[in-house]
């Protein structure tokens, strides 16, 4: 699976909001904004900030926005630009455009120049947008105070079916798996009920600990038929190795016109 890439385009509070919480899920992210002044601002906590006019194809290519897998479009009151810059991200073939329209007017016209998502400008959206999107399997998310959350996560094909018991998502991942939603009846799971492919759970805790539960139902199974299965702590422990020998290609700088 090609690892989930973005690209926020537009850094007033609603796309610095994005920005800011997808790097606090560890994302790539890249920043993008034609006021240097923004870009000077969201600079200090990443290093992939570019100042850009997104109406230029040639400029987007440059810094390789055609290889993202998705785009966050956060003009909001700026619609030629929001217009213009959904076309090109549409050309490139984007798996996955959002775009902020705060005209309702023009969300019919943004949707067929292909943006798939269109989304209020409010703050809070912003939050909830980027920890939906930057993560491949979360249905929904919901802020709770405390820094806890809410998250509806899709369970894939890939998901071994197991019992709440043996998973023990409290101890093992200090979430609590409160509902499972399984076609069209929705049940709060005991010890040995069991997740299988196509449930949606609803899990609540804090987002790092959520997404290592996303994370570890959702992993891919073990080819070997005789391999034991992984458990939690191995699984924390392999992902941790792999964001360490990861590393971030950053993107060329786009040549001044």
């Amino acid at each position: 699976m090609k690892k989930s890439t973005f690209a926020v385009i537009g850094l007033g509070q609603f796309g610095t909001t994005i920005v800011e919480e997808l790097l606090k899920l560890d994302k790539d992210v890249i920043a993008l904004d034609i006021d240097e002044e923004a870009v000077q601002r969201i600079g200090k906590i990443t290093s992939t900030a570019f100042v850009c006019d997104s109406t230029n194809e040639k400029a987007l290519r440059e810094l390789g926005i055609q290889d993202v897998t998705n785009v966050i479009v956060c003009y909001g009151d700026n619609v030629v630009a929001s217009i213009l810059t959904t076309a090109i991200l549409a050309d490139f073939g984007i798996k996955h455009i959002v775009v902020r329209m705060d005209n309702d007017y023009y969300i019919p016209i943004i949707k067929r120049l292909g943006a798939h998502e269109v989304v209020t400008p409010q703050r809070l959206a912003g939050v909830g947008l980027a920890n939906r999107i930057g993560n491949d399997d979360f249905l929904d998310y919901y802020n709770l105070s405390g820094n806890y959350s809410v998250v509806k996560i899709t369970v894939t094909a890939n998901c071994e079916p197991v019992t709440i018991q043996a998973l023990n998502p409290r101890n093992e991942f200090g979430v609590n798996l409160i509902l499972i939603q399984r076609g069209n009846n929705t049940f709060a799971p005991k010890a040995l009920d069991k997740i299988q492919p196509g449930d949606i759970v609803f899990v609540v805790g804090h987002m790092p600990d959520i997404e290592d539960f996303g994370n570890y139902i959702n992993r891919e199974p073990a080819h070997n038929l005789d391999a034991e299965i992984e458990t939690p702590a191995d699984f924390k422990k392999r992902m941790n190795k792999t964001k360490k020998a990861t590393t971030t290609k950053k993107p060329k700088k786009a040549k001044k016109e």
